[in-house]
Order: structure tokens, then sequence, then C-alpha cells
């Protein structure tokens, strides 16, 4: 497993409003443990923190639950204007 590196805070905050306005994010990321890359259109739901690592709780297009690292994602989405 990658050791975990702190994200910014307003990576934090960009993915929370995504979750409150049901936005539809095209993300890529690598799994922590495989470091399998991923890549889909993802609803985010919720962002998290366990064990002192920030995650993102997401579903895919298939319904299935994700749980995503926020510093294995690959290209953050645009700021909010």
């Amino acid at each position: 497993m990658k050791p975990y590196q702190p994200v910014a805070s307003h990576v934090r905050e960009r993915l929370e409003i995504a979750a409150l306005v049901a936005e539809r994010l095209d993300l890529q990321w690598a799994d922590e443990v495989s470091d399998q890359a991923y890549m889909a259109r993802v609803e985010p739901r919720e962002v998290v923190e366990q064990d002192g690592r920030v995650y993102l709780l997401a579903r895919d297009a298939q319904g299935a639950e994700l749980r995503i690292r926020l510093d294995l994602i690959r290209n953050l989405p645009m700021p909010v204007k």
C-alpha cells in the first residue's frame, strides 16, 4: 500500500460540494492496495476520514459502491466558480 499523502483542503471541499449537488465526475484513480488504475464516471456520495486517510465514497454508473482514497485520484475536478 502506498503511503498516504495529505491533500489540500480545497480538494476535499470541491468533492464535498460535488456530493451535495449530486454532480457526476469523470475520475481516474488507483486502487490503494493493488495500484490498479480505474477510470469511471462516478456520483460522489460523501467524503470521510478513516485511519488518518481521506476517502471519497461514490457510486459508479452500475450502482456499485466505491471507496476512493483522495490522494490517489489522478485527475482532480476543476474548481467551482
